[in-house]
């Protein structure tokens, strides 16, 4: 008998492709809720449900109506946001989730809070000053606000009348206020993330991987975006060390997702640690490595654990995907797994 199992946010790109990797394994009923009524077209699932925005006083409510009249067993948000509150209301809803807590979610959605946690556990991270700055600032600089994500409001500022002019102007829109800034030593280098699975404490499993290129790169005064449109799996032992450290740091016993994002020049420096929340090509890596390569699903494996409340031990804790693949995909072109020989096959 299939498990019905619930996930919001189901028709972003992130929810949409973890929906994807479970329909396959065919083990799942699924119900796919999003408060984006035109965005419920786009996942497979066996119910569309419309639901209330996170901040709704009506939220919360309507995931506990939608678990009982349909006898969910397991809840996936996978928008931090929405983690965040089923995390934090937990109680109020009779299904299961696979969640850290609300605390350490608290803790990386402040970036500031990140870096000081981080550094104070010796974990190498840009040098990050308080804005409005006081004293001296290496140039160029990256600035950028302590919540959001998708490199949302960042941008690389070469002088300290750039970050001046940059930040009055959002302020001045009511967008932020000067609490909202910090201005970090820009490292550039390579982009990494990394991706983990933890359980009680215990790590399940992680792959890396090197963003290459971002969609629209030319339209976004940083460059960057949430998620990129070529990326390849790297193996790298001191981003894997240093990724433990750094989610240790964070949570001391950490439960659910942490996703993690770097800079590495010489050495990986940690930009920032997504608690509880699933890069949103996690799910798209595993469908495809699943489908040709045999691997592990993630999403397949986090649902399980989530369900039984109990971790596998057979699994490798780092490198869980091979180096050398790339997935390549961009905006009505569909998605490619790719070698540098020419081998490729079409994931959707």
């Amino acid at each position: 008998m299939k498990r019905v199992i619930l996930i919001t946010g189901a028709g972003g790109i992130g929810g949409f492709n973890f929906c994807r990797a479970l329909r396959v394994t065919g083990k799942y009923f699924i119900i796919g809720a999003d408060h984006f009524k035109h965005h419920l077209v786009f996942p497979d699932t066996d119910v569309k449900v419309q639901t209330p925005k996170h901040s709704d006083s009506e939220f919360i409510q309507r995931i506990r109506c939608i678990v009982e009249k349909y006898g969910v067993k397991f809840i996936h948000p996978q928008p931090t946001v929405e983690a965040y509150e089923i995390s934090r209301r937990r109680r109020h809803i009779p299904a299961r989730v696979y969640l850290p807590t609300p605390e350490a979610m608290e803790r990386g959605f402040d970036k500031l809070e990140t870096a000081r946690i981080l550094e104070k556990h010796n974990v190498l991270v840009p040098k990050t000053t308080l804005f409005p700055i006081s004293g001296e600032v290496a140039l160029p600089a990256w600035v950028r606000v302590r919540r959001g994500a998708g490199g949302m409001l960042s941008i690389l500022c070469n002088s300290l009348e750039e970050v001046e002019h940059w930040t009055t102007l959002w302020n001045e829109r009511g967008v932020t206020k000067d609490s909202d800034w910090m201005v970090q030593e820009y490292i550039g280098g390579r982009d990494v993330a990394w991706d983990s699975l933890w359980f009680n404490g215990k790590l399940i499993t992680s792959y890396a991987r090197e963003r290459l290129e971002y969609p629209f790169k030319h339209l976004t005064p940083s460059g960057v975006g949430g998620t990129p449109i070529v990326a390849r799996i790297i193996e790298d032992d001191e981003v894997n060390e240093v990724g433990r450290r750094a989610v240790s740091a964070l949570d001391e016993k950490p439960h659910g997702f942490y996703c993690l994002d770097f800079k590495h020049r010489d050495r990986p420096y940690v930009t920032e640690v997504n608690v509880g929340k699933a890069h949103t090509t996690l799910a798209l890596w595993s469908y495809a490595m699943h489908r040709f390569l045999g691997k592990q699903s993630i999403p397949d494996l986090y649902v399980q654990i989530g369900l039984e409340n109990e971790a596998p031990g057979n699994l490798p804790e780092h490198d869980l995907y091979p180096e050398g693949y790339y997935l390549i995909r961009h905006m009505d072109c569909g998605s490619w797994i790719w070698r540098e020989d020419g081998w490729k096959r079409r994931v959707v």
